[in-house]
């Protein structure tokens, strides 16, 4: 078992949301702050005169995997975090209302396109962008409710290797024929080998609703819920632009190039509850505590459709899965929040959560293991004078993963098996369920910078 130090979103071809979404903020489902319309715009009930939060983050990750039987591969994430928000209180005792802008799931990643990894991906380009309007109302100083309205959009842009060889079943993995050149294929032959370039976009609309209560002064509890899409899954499509290029024993050209069709690729951004408890120990000192659940196991597999264009010739399947063995996830974070000075917050949290990937479902497109995430965040009066005053924030921070050496459930044969059984039920699971893969067996590891900065402005006539 090993320690590795990894993103606080790791996973590749499944972007997952990081423990702190908003890094640079001291900021939870308990907090008046403007990433309240995240966590929980209850907590903006209590927030007044005119806020302003922009937040901007990095993670920048390096590593390795090494599969059983293939060299060792390189791997690069980068994965931008941002944030833009805006209160204001109407000019009331009561009420609020806020407008942000943020990238909740964000991963731009490639591998060697010819190394080992390739049949997993060899690039992506995955983004969502959430455009939210916020309000809530403080009932009275003991009790808070607040809800907000979100419109996303995501793209994809996905490239990975496929294995031809083994939807011919033993004829062609095991004897001479045609497709490798007069010799049997076996598996992960280049001769047999495709490139699949899968593209969508997709638009939609979800809500967040929020309470707080303070049975006394110095408690605050928060509850959210937050629904990124109505509805549930994610359809990104797109036309005319997914493409395949043929394997070079198949003998079959596109206009010289890959051929093109289109696509649509269903997956899911997960429901979340969180909850807090934070509590004022002493006027310099707070101590916060949080719960949160995300339900990915709504869709364990990504789900492609693939036709149309001049895509036959290829002999794609119409619709296959790619199993990422999604499942729910659940965090406990604990954070201290300590006025240093009268200008300096600062406020260290530790995190645990759960595996969103199942251990034996780890590959190279899906990397993912119990966690605990570290993190240093401050707050820097840096200008005040009169009703304003501009705030610096800035973190860093890490999480480390618990990898155990992978036992991978993904056996190529499985498809092998299928097409001799003549694609028989019994005999085809393994293909259905998106398992009959290239194994992913063998160890990995990541190493990532985790850092951002932040400016806030607050006018309070």
């Amino acid at each position: 078992m090993s320690l590795v130090l990894l993103t606080t979103t790791p996973a590749l071809a499944y972007p997952l949301l990081s423990p702190r979404p908003v890094p640079d903020a001291i900021a939870g489902p308990t907090d008046p702050h403007v990433a309240a319309t995240i966590y929980n715009p209850a907590a903006m009930g209590y927030l007044r005169g005119i806020h302003f939060f922009a937040d901007g983050g990095l993670r920048l990750g390096v590593g390795s995997a090494q599969l059983d039987g293939a060299s060792k591969a390189n791997m690069v994430s980068l994965s931008p975090e941002t944030f833009v928000g805006l209160t204001w209180d109407l000019a009331t005792d009561s009420l609020t209302i806020g407008l942000a802008v943020y990238t909740p799931f964000t991963q731009f990643s490639s591998y060697p396109a010819s190394g080992p990894l390739r049949y997993w991906e060899q690039s992506q380009s995955f983004a969502t962008l959430e455009e939210t309007l916020a309000g809530a109302w403080q009932i009275e100083r003991h009790i808070a409710i607040g809800a907000a309205f979100i419109v996303n959009e995501s793209w994809l842009d996905y490239s990975y290797a496929r294995d031809l060889a083994p939807a011919g079943g033993s004829p062609v993995v095991s004897q001479p024929n045609a497709l490798c050149g007069g010799t049997a294929c076996g598996y992960q032959n280049p001769l047999a080998q495709q490139q699949i370039g899968l593209r969508g976009f997709d638009h939609g609309f979800g809500f967040v609703v929020g309470l707080i209560a303070r049975p006394d002064d110095r408690v605050w509890i928060g509850l959210s819920y937050t629904s990124h899409k109505a509805g549930g899954d994610l359809q990104l499509t797109d036309p005319s632009r997914a493409q395949v290029t043929p394997a070079p024993g198949q003998g079959v050209s596109c206009n010289g190039g890959p051929c093109f069709g289109r696509d649509r690729i269903l997956m899911v951004l997960p429901e979340m509850i969180q909850a807090g408890l934070r509590v004022t120990v002493f006027p310099t000192f707070e101590i916060e505590a949080q719960w949160r659940f995300l339900h990915y196991g709504a869709r364990t597999a990504l789900d492609v459709s693939l036709q149309g264009g001049n895509l036959a010739p290829t002999s794609v399947p119409p619709q296959f899965l790619l199993d990422r063995g999604l499942q729910n996830t659940y965090m406990i974070e604990v954070s201290t929040r300590h006025q240093v000075r009268p200008n300096l917050r600062l406020s260290p949290s530790l995190a645990f959560e759960t595996s969103a990937v199942a251990s034996d479902a780890v590959n190279p497109a899906a990397i993912d293991a119990p966690k605990i995430d570290a993190a240093l965040t401050l707050e820097w009066t840096a200008w005040q004078k009169g009703p304003t005053t501009i705030t610096v924030g800035a973190h860093v921070g890490g999480t480390a993963y618990i990898l155990d050496e992978v036992k991978s459930r993904f056996e190529p044969q499985a498809e092998t098996a299928c097409v001799d059984a003549a694609y028989s039920l019994a005999a085809c699971g393994k293909l259905t369920n998106g398992d009959a893969l290239p194994s992913a067996s063998g160890n990995y590891y990541w190493l990532v910078l985790n850092a951002g900065i932040a400016l806030g402005v607050t006018y309070q006539p």
